[in-house]
């Protein structure tokens, strides 16, 4: 296989495991060459708007865990509609389903968005209308740049070896995580990997998004 091949097969063979973890930990050097990774991630006027925090204590893990298993609200805690202020009906809670991930996992890397732009959901929701609009499209350029250090670190988790998923629905807990963590700003999520015996599905053939509506092509190539 060449390297061209390696990197695209290792996007597509991309899979969030979240089971069968070994009572293994994680090497310290291991999990800097995977924190690099996101630091080397793009970001919006190269404003890297993150802090990751890397906890692998038992203990520490175990208390994390259960402030997201004891938050208010965890059997509907979903996506909301803002237009109506409901939750989207097609979509179940799996804040319990992630607290058992953290419990199993011997590693985590938390992430803090620093609101380079927005100076953060707190600042966002107090913000006068005529401000909200632009400080809105900032919000969504942090998040553009974490999201793409959460993929450099899944990749090179995967690639050396490693099961991950990325877990937003801790942040149902979020002000507990901050008190144990010492956050000063917004919680993203969690990216929570180890070593597991667990098999991911089939890769995802290239060919079947040929004809996927998420995709429009305008032009003829």
């Amino acid at each position: 296989m060449s390297e061209t091949d390696a990197i695209l097969a290792a996007l597509m063979n991309r899979r969030s495991i979240r089971y069968g973890f070994e009572d293994r930990p994680v090497g310290r050097e291991t999990i800097e060459r995977i924190v690099a990774c996101g630091l080397a991630a793009p970001s919006s006027k190269n404003a890297q708007p993150w802090r990751f925090h890397i906890v692998t204590e038992r203990m520490t893990l175990d208390l994390l865990a259960d402030a997201v298993a004891d938050a208010s609200g965890v059997d509907s805690y979903v996506p909301h509609d803002p237009r109506t202020g409901e939750p989207y009906p097609q979509y179940r809670s799996t804040v319990l389903e992630s607290a058992q991930v953290l419990r199993d996992v011997p590693a985590t890397i938390w992430i803090e968005n620093l609101g380079a732009f927005s100076a953060g959901r707190r600042t966002l929701l107090v913000a006068q209308q005529q401000a909200f609009a632009g400080a809105l499209v900032g919000y969504g350029l942090e998040l553009m740049g974490i999201g793409a250090a959460i993929e450099n670190m899944w990749i090179a988790g995967n690639a050396l070896g490693l099961a991950v998923s990325f877990l937003g629905d801790v942040v149902i807990a979020e002000s507990d995580i901050t008190a144990v963590l010492g956050l000063q700003n917004d919680l993203v999520g969690v990216i929570a990997f180890g070593y597991s015996s667990a098999f991911p599905q089939p890769p995802i053939d290239v060919r079947s998004f040929s004809d996927s509506p998420r995709v429009t092509w305008h032009g003829i190539i």
